[in-house]
């Protein structure tokens, strides 16, 4: 009798064993990840039609040669230690983290809108790793249509930063190194909110952007940056609107809004003279008058490669240092930012 009972307990922690695991996440809703045996199962969700399934993978083994179409996505492979892995990107100049080494070695597959597809298949991908940023992408159809895998990877819909950085843990699963990016995050995870808590200044204000052909276009405050600057500690006047969207303004509606705030970060140019040659009333905000303008070009490339849309999505915790270091009038030890000049 006894002897049935311990026949009766390992065939139940066999079944028990054989039951997939599920990731444990702690913001991502992009993706989920589970673990049966040696096989691992991931999911990808639709970035436009919340809870629909986009796209499912099972792997028995982890991906050796991928390309990758996205200088971010190359982040999270250089941060994994798993370069050796990628064998062809489009626009290999525009990547900032590669070695000599690694732009000798990888392909450049032309174009990222229009890439040489025959120079895909000579790399003789296990996937192409890729972002869709809308529901009728030709691109992805075209690769599939020549037998090429597709991994979606659409990190860029998450609208934290810790929810973003989280999608190292999917290049672990594909790569084989979950262990790795699960302690990459947590260390990650950890440090951000350590600085979230920290102690703080008397908030300042702050903006974004610039005008364009007449738009200026701000981040609400459920976007990736309006969390950042309500983690940061900044005063924003959008702060408490709660769209993952940009709010379209005009010129007049910026000024109404902005025209006395201290601190402006995040404008597409490179120079104060850039920035006036583009709309004149840009000169009319007081941080242009004060010289409180930056931008996160501080680690770029002459090719226009720029490291904040590699590591810095990996690290989030390196663009909310830049943003309360700004705001508290210290920036000796910037790490993506650079002031206008």
């Amino acid at each position: 009798m006894k002897s049935k009972s311990y026949i009766f307990i390992a065939l139940l922690l066999l079944c028990v064993s054989c039951q997939p695991t599920a990731d444990t996440k702690s913001h991502s809703v992009g993706f989920d990840i589970s673990q049966s045996g040696d096989t691992t199962h991931i999911t990808v969700y639709s970035p436009w039609q919340q809870g629909q399934i986009m796209a499912t993978h099972t792997l028995t083994k982890p991906l050796e040669r991928v390309v990758c179409f996205s200088a971010t996505h190359i982040g999270f492979i250089h941060e994994l230690g798993m370069m050796d892995k990628v064998v062809g990107v489009p626009r290999p100049d525009r990547v900032y983290s590669f070695t000599a080494e690694d732009r000798l070695r990888i392909k450049d597959l032309g174009d990222d809108l229009q890439p040489n597809l025959e120079a895909i298949l000579l790399t003789q991908p296990d996937a192409v790793i890729i972002s869709t940023y809308s529901e009728g992408d030709e691109l992805p159809r075209r690769l599939e249509a020549l037998g090429i895998p597709i991994f979606y990877c659409n990190e860029w819909t998450e609208t934290t930063p810790l929810a973003r950085a989280e999608w190292i843990r999917f290049f672990g699963a594909c790569l084989g190194c979950r262990p790795k990016a699960d302690s990459i995050y947590n260390a990650v995870s950890e440090e951000y909110r350590l600085k979230v808590k920290g102690e703080r200044l008397e908030a300042q204000s702050i903006m974004s952007g610039m005008s364009f052909r007449g738009t200026w276009y701000v981040p609400a405050g459920g976007t990736f940056m309006g969390n950042l600057f309500h983690d940061a500690g900044a005063q924003y006047r959008y702060a408490d609107n709660p769209s993952t969207a940009s709010i379209p303004l005009t010129m007049e509606q910026a000024l109404q809004d902005f025209a006395e705030t201290d601190v402006w970060v995040g404008c597409n140019a490179y120079s104060l003279a850039e920035l006036k040659s583009i709309d004149e009333k840009h000169t009319w905000f007081k941080a242009y008058q004060t010289g409180q303008i930056y931008n996160f070009y501080r680690r770029t490339l002459p090719s226009g490669a720029n490291d904040f849309w590699e590591s810095g999505t990996v690290h989030p915790e390196r663009i909310l240092h830049d943003l309360q270091h700004i705001l508290q009038g210290d920036t000796s030890t910037l790490y993506y930012a650079a002031p206008l000049r």
